[in-house]
């Protein structure tokens, strides 16, 4: 039989594991490592090497002339700081990028592209708001309000 101070010792040590279980559960959750909260710049050399290694991502094929794309940036910046540590957020330039922007088929921007472990779920063609782009990443990380695509 256990005397009184080897059950208080247990006790201690039942508790710190407790205790550190909840500063663990507190702590956010990092769904998407790469997410940095920055619009990160892919090129044909490191698209598909980037892409594999997301859980979920977003990309914006665009052009430098585009004027809907040049109004999409800060758009696309207030999401990658919003959604940081979920959701990778890319840009590809379609003219300096074209094997890239081929094999999706983009033939206008901007065109948004979104992700899900390395393999693209669906496109968002032209300029779109903030609250709508905010619908698809809900939907894509999970947190959507019904089961419905919206991409």
């Amino acid at each position: 039989m256990l005397n009184d101070d080897e059950l208080e010792e247990i006790r201690r040590r039942k508790m710190k594991i407790l205790m550190e279980r909840a500063r663990e559960a507190e702590k956010p959750k990092e769904m998407e490592p790469m997410a940095n909260g920055r619009v990160n710049l892919l090129t044909d050399a490191n698209f598909w090497s980037t892409i594999q290694k997301t859980k979920f991502a977003i990309v914006d094929f665009f052009g430098q002339w585009c004027s809907p794309c040049k109004t999409l940036a800060p758009i696309f910046s207030a999401l990658a700081q919003d959604y940081q540590g979920k959701v990778f957020f890319a840009q590809i330039d379609i003219d300096l990028n074209r094997r890239t922007t081929s094999q999706f088929g983009v033939q206008s921007v901007p065109m948004v592209i979104a992700f899900k472990d390395g393999k693209p779920l669906g496109k968002i063609p032209g300029l779109r708001s903030y609250n709508d782009y905010d619908m698809v990443l809900e939907q894509l990380i999970g947190k959507g309000p019904d089961e419905s695509s919206y991409v």
